[in-house]
């Protein structure tokens, strides 16, 4: 059973490339993700971004969608070990979904390790499922999906992210103002 969904960032959330200005950076995240992690959590997952990057915009992205965050993490498999022994959640019960070498470890261990389609050669191998789409257009979405049906939750995880008094809201709350 699938409790917990931890995302690489980088390559799995974007599509990899990062903007770089001297001042910070600038990451473009995809809508249809936002929606997934929201199914995700409809289904009763704990979510987690986590990156080995400093990355206030993954840190952000996270916090609109109600995930968990970690970045600048230099070992993700040893950060894994603490977080899921605080959250008593076993590595079976861990969706894991990177692309390339540094996710590895952790994709070895997860229950549920998932790649996007353009991962990394070994990634993909250790991968039980390669999503139809590339990190950042929707790869997150389509895992989601194909987790949720492994479970036999997707129904359900659908119809209680339909029944959400806050909707299909996937970003920031609603203040007022111009419709989005």
């Amino acid at each position: 059973m699938i409790r917990a969904f931890v995302l690489d960032v980088d390559g799995v959330l974007t599509d990899g490339g990062l903007f770089l200005d001297g001042t910070g950076e600038m990451k473009r995240f995809s809508a249809r993700d936002g929606v997934g992690i929201k199914l995700a959590q409809a289904g009763g997952w704990r979510v987690l971004f986590l990156s080995a990057r400093e990355s206030k915009a993954a840190a952000q992205r996270a916090q609109e969608l109600g995930a968990e965050w970690a970045t600048g993490v230099g070992n993700k498999e040893v950060f894994l070990e603490a977080w899921l022994e605080t959250a008593r959640i076993e590595w079976s019960d861990v969706a894991f979904m990177g692309d390339d070498l540094p996710d590895l470890k952790s994709m070895r261990r997860a229950g549920w390790p998932v790649a996007p389609k353009d991962a990394a050669n070994e990634v993909r191998e250790a991968a039980r499922y390669i999503t139809r789409v590339k990190g950042g257009d929707g790869a997150v979405r389509d895992a989601v999906e194909w987790l949720l049906d492994q479970e036999g939750k997707r129904a359900e995880a659908m119809r209680t992210f339909m029944e959400r008094p806050e909707g299909f809201s996937v970003g920031r709350e609603d203040r007022g103002g111009a419709p989005r």
